[in-house]
């Protein structure tokens, strides 16, 4: 085993702030690849975050393909993955060998904001390094969002005793958790809106994190931590930390929110972009509403309106409700939206390849290219 300090730091308004990041590095495998086995193997130049939580475990499968973290298979393997916090340029593998036939994947689950923001200069691996993105954008090489309509019609008991059984339990209007208000422009922003809700006196808000002073910290696994009595909340305020960034739409508003039986409050991603993922009528958007105040009357007459509210679990109400129904049903209403389809995973994508693609600039087919405000 390998492990390796870096010291990382970025700048903040305030100040300078550095940790100490340690890389979990396994250099030798639990598995072998025998000599009749055909399956794809899909080689992950490190952990995400060096956290050995954080990447699927070693020799795991993903469909039929396998996957490893061993650098000694290199050779054997068909796609090496970098995430974005394990590219270090002076050990790339392409100084000691690289198969015009194996592609390289750039996986990144975070926005340009955050990446900015750790001081990450994709820049140096600009000039055809990279094959492939993976990421939470529709127009990735290999699309892998933070959740998807078909997956939580599959996570969550449909029926209307379903429904019946939710709303009896709920008590309270608003809740929210969060711990960074600060650093991004996102992060700033939300708050500001967050604090125009608050001072419209309208609506009552159950809050936790650091933002909050005196509250609890947050769990690193909400949804499996968090005590039940969170689902006596009517609302969740799905908030994310960057501004209209495409496709962006995170754990917020797919675990915190619609798998604690929550509706979601959106701000951040554009509402064409939730509609295209998210089940059909399960969420509230805040671009829907002049003002945070008028978005807080909306939710009090929501509160006080059972009937109202409910229409916001019709999408749980169908036992038969499938994707590709869901699908049909979007359609019909938003013509014109461009609906996200099941989504191929990284083994569906190199298996069914047949094509070669070189990304020129990483810089701008990620970082740049986003819309204004990102």
């Amino acid at each position: 085993i390998q492990i390796t300090h870096i010291l990382i730091c970025y700048n903040t308004v305030l100040s300078v702030i550095c940790w100490s990041q340690v890389f979990y590095i396994p250099e030798t495998s639990n598995f072998t690849m025998e000599g009749n086995d055909n399956r794809t193997l899909i080689l992950y130049w490190g952990l995400p975050w060096g956290d050995k939580s954080s990447g699927p475990p070693e020799g795991s499968p993903m469909g039929d393909c396998i996957q490893t973290y061993d650098r000694n298979k290199i050779t054997q393997a068909k796609a090496v993955v970098f995430h974005y916090t394990v590219i270090a340029k002076n050990e790339i593998p392409w100084r000691h060998y690289r198969d015009p036939n194996q592609l390289y994947v750039w996986w990144s689950a975070e926005g340009p904001g955050i990446l900015q923001m750790e001081g990450r200069d994709l820049r140096e691996f600009d000039g055809g390094f990279f094959n492939w993105t993976w990421t939470y954008r529709q127009n990735a090489d290999v699309f892998r969002g933070y959740g998807y309509r078909g997956y939580i019609l599959d996570f969550v008991a449909k029926g209307k005793h379903v429904v019946d059984e939710i709303l009896q339990h709920k008590t309270k209007t608003v809740f929210w958790a969060v711990s960074k208000c600060e650093g991004m422009p996102g992060a700033v922003a939300r708050m500001k809106y967050f604090k125009e809700i608050v001072a419209s006196g309208i609506v009552n808000i159950t809050t936790q994190g650091r933002c909050f002073p005196g509250t609890e910290s947050i769990p690193k696994s909400f949804p499996m931590i968090y005590p039940p009595s969170i689902k006596e909340h009517k609302f969740y305020f799905a908030f994310e930390n960057a501004i209209h960034c495409r496709d962006y739409i995170t754990e917020k508003f797919w675990d915190n929110a619609l798998r604690n039986d929550m509706v979601p409050v959106v701000w951040g991603p554009t509402k064409e972009d939730v509609l295209s993922v998210a089940p059909l009528d399960s969420f509230i958007h805040t671009d829907d509403f002049d003002s945070p105040a008028k978005l807080a009357e909306y939710l009090q007459f929501l509160d006080k309106n059972d009937d109202e509210y409910r229409k916001y679990f019709r999408w749980r109400e169908d036992e038969t409700m499938t994707d590709e129904k869901m699908i049909r049903m979007t359609q019909e209403r938003y013509p014109d939206l461009d609906i996200q389809r099941p989504p191929k995973s990284l083994c569906e994508k190199l298996t069914s390849n047949k094509e070669t693609k070189i990304i020129s600039s990483l810089t701008e087919t990620f970082m740049n290219s986003d819309r204004e405000g990102c």
